[in-house]
């Protein structure tokens, strides 16, 4: 697949430098061509969290990464609300997550995104869109572990309960009567 992206290239003084490409900064300032979609979250999660994950997707579509280290922070606080997590600040609930048997590898996910909300809003500090797009994908893991799976489980147990509960309607009313 094809893809434009639009850089900013800023040349750099440099008398050491050998090649013209280490004297250039080279910045990603957007996808042009197709037009980069937000990142969608499964109908499992509940539709605060997708909401919220969709808005902080846009924000890191559109290159605006603070925004969306934000974003991808209020997502993680919203799960540890809805599933019931205690505390005064986001780093108590996280914690508390390890009482309702979340997975210690989901806890430390939602730490990194904790620690990048609050990098980008109280410091400022802009994380590389692989490093945003590494805690998008953090925040996609738990879902699938906290809703996706779950949900899957459910749906299975459900078809095999309709299935057995079919088989043995039908072996009722294939069975002679005794009269």
């Amino acid at each position: 697949m094809a893809v434009v992206e639009l850089y900013s290239v800023d040349r750099l003084p440099s008398k050491a430098a050998k090649h013209i490409a280490d004297t250039e900064k080279r910045t990603l300032i957007s996808r042009v061509w197709p037009a980069q979609e937000p990142r969608p979250l499964s109908q499992d999660a509940p539709d605060k969290v997708r909401d919220l994950f969709l808005e902080a997707g846009r924000a890191e579509a559109v290159g605006a990464f603070r925004l969306a280290g934000v974003g991808y922070r209020s997502v993680v606080e919203e799960i540890c609300k809805e599933r019931g997590a205690a505390g005064k600040n986001l780093h108590a609930m996280i914690g508390d997550l390890a009482r309702l048997n979340v997975l210690q590898s989901v806890i430390d996910g939602f730490h990194e995104a904790r620690m990048l909300g609050n990098d980008s809003v109280h410091d400022g500090l802009e994380y590389s869109p692989d490093e945003v797009a590494d805690v998008a994908g953090l925040i996609e893991e738990a879902v699938l572990v906290l809703y996706v799976q779950p949900a899957e489980r459910q749906r299975m147990a459900a078809a095999r309960l309709a299935r057995r509960t079919a088989h043995k309607a039908q072996a009722v009313n294939a069975s002679p009567s005794t009269l």
